[in-house]
């Protein structure tokens, strides 16, 4: 038991060693190694659009149609939001 304690108190008041940390950026965009490019460009493809692609994007109609009303009559329409089917009025 004597060993043990002697062997934690030795190893605990050791001094530590650090080394410096470095930033690489991996994008050739901010700096980073050129050969990087096609790698990066590979994954960003085999990822597909994203969640805002087919079915899964909002309905801006309400929205768009809104926005093609302003300035061109007097009458001031009120933008209208569709999620999953159901119009919610938005109210600047």
């Amino acid at each position: 038991m004597a060993v043990a304690s002697l062997l934690c108190g030795t190893l605990a008041s050791a001094p530590g060693s650090a080394t410096e940390q470095l930033y690489r950026p991996v994008s050739p965009t901010f700096g980073g190694n050129p050969l990087n490019g096609t790698f990066l460009l590979s994954t960003a493809q085999a990822q597909g659009a994203g969640a805002k692609s087919g079915q899964n994007s909002p309905d801006l109609s309400g929205l768009n149609e809104a926005l093609s009303k302003l300035g061109g009559s007097n009458s001031v329409a009120t933008p209208t939001i569709i999620i999953n089917g159901t119009a919610i009025p938005a109210n600047p």
